[in-house]
Formats: C-alpha cells, structure tokens, sequence
C-alpha cells in the first residue's frame, strides 16, 4: 500500500531554544537587573514598556531605548477568589489582586498581581511600586508584582 501511515504510542521528548526577539530580550536584561527598560518614539514620543519594534499611534520604527522608575499608578485593578494558573480554574484560600500599572513616564501598562494590600485598600491613580524577586534571573517572573506607597 503506497503512503501507508504507522502510529505508536508512548512519549516524544522535545527539547528546543526560544529567542524571544531584539526588543524584548532587552526588556528581559533590564529585569536580571532589577530595571525596567522601555523604548521611546522619535517621532511623537510615546514610551512603550515593554519595547516594541513599532509605534502604536504613529507607526515609526522605535530605536530609542530608556530607562523607567520602578514606580506607577495603578490605572485600574480586579481581584478574585479564583486562582490564576495556566492550568485550570479553581477557588483559591486567598484574594488574588490584579492590576493594570503604568509606570512614571510610560505611555502603555502591565498588568500584574498587586501585593502587600487588601482589596479594600486598591483605589485607581494609587501610587505602586514594584516588587522583585529575591534572584532574578531575567525572566517575567522576576516582577513579582506591585505594592502600593504612601501607607496603603
């Protein structure tokens, strides 16, 4: 039988390198060190954390990389009694907070946990700053989150 197709069964391994991209590795260095490094439009002047190839608004070519405060404004927030896992949804023991962050001198946000706090305490335009991981290894997960300053 010509083109006959065999199957087995068991486990395939695949092992293989990701390379994120110029933009974001730059992004990724800046967290190994503890800093946020974004990119600024020549042409109308909006800074993107993380870097981005293109502008948004004006479409130009972004070459101009800057560095970013680890401070924000909190520009808004949910919470949840569900865990948030890539892996399935389920109630968790504790309030998980999230919110949507703009750094001082950023034109664009994260969204990330906010810590330290209670729900009640999260108001919109609240000044955070981040929290790093104790090693960080230049990875997302370097960001812990954000707390909020000023006693909240």
């Amino acid at each position: 039988m010509k083109g006959e197709i065999l199957t087995t069964k068991g486990a395939v391994r695949a092992e293989f390198d990701f390379w994120v991209g110029l933009y974001l590795d730059k992004f990724l260095d800046g967290l190994e060190q503890k800093k946020f490094i974004g990119n600024k439009c020549s042409k109308c002047g909006k800074v993107y954390i993380p870097p981005r190839k293109i502008c948004g608004d004006c479409f130009e070519h972004i070459e101009e990389y800057v560095d970013l405060p680890d401070i924000g404004v909190l520009t808004n927030f949910t919470f949840t009694k569900w865990a948030i896992s890539e892996r399935r949804p389920r109630q968790s023991k504790n309030i998980k907070m999230i919110g949507l962050v703009k750094l001082d001198g950023a034109d664009s946000a994260m969204l990330l946990p906010i810590l330290k706090t209670e729900p009640e305490n999260l108001k919109i335009g609240m000044k955070v700053q981040v929290v790093w991981s104790e090693k960080p290894q230049g990875q997302p997960t370097d960001i812990k989150g954000f707390k909020p300053i000023g006693g909240a």
